[in-house]
């Protein structure tokens, strides 16, 4: 169905193309190895962020980023199995299928920096890898955080983990990326989104994201901006 079609932007002969493809389910549940990952929550979670994060992807994850292509270091799709999305090989690596993940990656909508000066500035001099710096008239500068969601192995029983590109945290500013009540980090650029008990088996990744993830995002840019109370207010 439509809403199973998944979209990436790539370069060709110097233009930007669109690539397109049905979500292979099979192949993606393959890869959690999870009995209770089941298909009909798969198609549930890959509709709910079709309908939200429509330009997010879902991917295996080596650790906090997206598993490279062992051909070309491109991204890898659900595409007929798991294969890249700029070679278009397919991969049977292994090692990576025994040590990946499930994830999705993509960027959060563009967040303001204007009112952040100190970190705009270092942010507009130089943006971290995987992140885009723009300017619109309608909103000023902004900042568009790429981020990776990541299904853990026992998913549902276990929230899903949300982790952070290497790079933003080398910004001038930023905190460290260690494990810290201060910036709510549990080290490895994850998040820290969930007190014991508050992580329920119904949540969808998409949730984890709008509703924790996003929130996380502002208030460490506020942090890195100078506002070491940032992540003492409740949202």
């Amino acid at each position: 169905m439509a809403d199973l079609m998944q979209t990436y932007p790539r370069k060709r002969d110097g233009r930007i193309e669109r690539r397109t493809w049905r979500v292979d389910l099979d192949a993606a549940l393959a890869l959690t190895r999870s009995k209770r990952f089941d298909l009909v929550r798969l198609e549930a979670e890959v509709r709910e962020m079709a309908e939200h994060f429509p330009r997010w992807v879902l991917t295996a994850s080596a650790g906090r980023e997206p598993a490279p292509c062992p051909s070309c270091g491109g991204l890898l799709v659900f595409d007929r199995g798991l294969r890249c999305v700029e070679c278009e090989r397919a991969t049977r690596s292994r090692a990576l299928l025994k040590s990946a993940n499930l994830a999705w990656f993509g960027l959060l909508p563009p967040i303001g920096i204007d009112g952040l000066r100190k970190l705009k500035r270092a942010l507009v001099a130089k943006a971290p890898p995987k992140h885009v710096v723009g300017q619109r008239p309608e909103l000023g500068h902004y900042l568009l955080v790429p981020l990776l969601a990541r299904y853990p192995r026992d998913f549902p029983a276990s929230a899903v983990q949300v982790a952070y590109q290497p790079g933003l945290f080398g910004v001038r500013g930023m905190p460290p990326e260690s494990a810290s009540h201060s910036t709510h980090m549990l080290g490895g650029g994850f998040m820290c989104l969930f007190a014991s008990g508050q992580w329920r088996r119904v949540m969808t990744a998409r949730e984890v994201l709008q509703q924790r993830a996003y929130a996380h995002v502002i208030k460490l840019l506020n942090y890195g901006a100078g506002n070491r109370r940032s992540f003492a207010k409740v949202s």
